[in-house]
């Protein structure tokens, strides 16, 4: 008989246990202390377009959605606000790109600085928290 008695009081220590822990949890997320919940994930996602890749009286067909652009593979750099490098991101051959950044604000522009063709602004960003930003990258051909 001891044996069950023994028992049933260490599953009512443990419930006794679990019960105040959830409850210590609760109470410190009420009152704005941190209980190490994990931030949902940010950052960028972008595309990177290549244009014009028709000379202007070489123009396409009406029904063309967006004429003389084409998906374009660059590698670019993000800053943070200060102008230092937080990463680099290579887009796919399809022109797309994704990086998880924290909150914050950035800059994306070309990893390389010439003053050569193909050539692309920078483009500042605000990264939310919980949310990717949708950029589009357009590199210049200079073909005209």
């Amino acid at each position: 008989m001891i044996g069950p008695v023994v028992r049933l009081r260490g599953l009512v220590f443990a419930g006794v246990v679990v019960c105040l822990v959830a409850s210590v949890v609760v109470g410190c997320s009420e009152i704005g202390l941190n209980v190490d919940t994990p931030a949902p994930p940010s950052g960028i996602r972008g595309l990177v377009l290549l244009g014009p890749t028709c000379q202007s009286e070489a123009s396409p067909g009406a029904n063309e959605p967006v004429p003389c652009l084409t998906p374009y593979a660059a590698t670019l750099v993000v800053l943070d606000s200060e102008g230092a490098v937080v990463t680099r991101v290579t887009s796919a051959a399809d022109g797309r790109f994704s990086v998880d950044l924290s909150p914050g604000d950035y800059v994306v522009a070309p990893a390389t600085g010439t003053d050569s063709y193909p050539i692309a602004n920078p483009v500042s960003v605000t990264v939310v928290p919980g949310q990717y930003i949708d950029i589009e990258i357009n590199y210049d051909t200079g073909i005209r």
